[in-house]
């Protein structure tokens, strides 16, 4: 099983909930987050020229535990509803996941998933 947790901006959080839905994920969650990311050439530069560090902006935090084999799907389907070409469009990680269990029945593994 897989992790996947993905900072998009959060206008294209509805359209990201239905597409995944509409592929067969078994659930997710979002929390509204604030991040900065800029590359780390552009933030020295920034920095050198006096300015102080850059704000924060509007985030969520989209986090997806599925299958190692639907993994490849979902990150093209996440690329393709959160992409706009423009900086700040968000990041994709992906984490091993040990276990799942589901505390209601105890079901452990895929079963807990689904």
């Amino acid at each position: 099983m897989k992790l996947v947790r993905c900072y998009i901006n959060p206008d294209k959080l509805a359209s990201l909930k239905e597409a995944l839905f509409a592929q067969g994920v078994p659930g997710m969650s979002a929390t509204e987050i604030m991040g900065i990311g800029k590359p780390m050439s552009q933030l020295e530069r920034f920095m050198a020229k006096g300015h102080s560090a850059p704000d924060f902006y509007s985030k969520f935090q989209v986090d997806i535990v599925l299958e190692d084999d639907q993994v490849e799907e979902l990150l093209e389907t996440i690329c393709k509803v959160c992409f706009t070409g423009a900086l700040g469009d968000g990041k994709i990680f992906v984490l091993p996941v040990e276990e799942a269990v589901r505390i209601r029945t105890g079901e452990r593994g895929h079963k807990a998933l689904y």
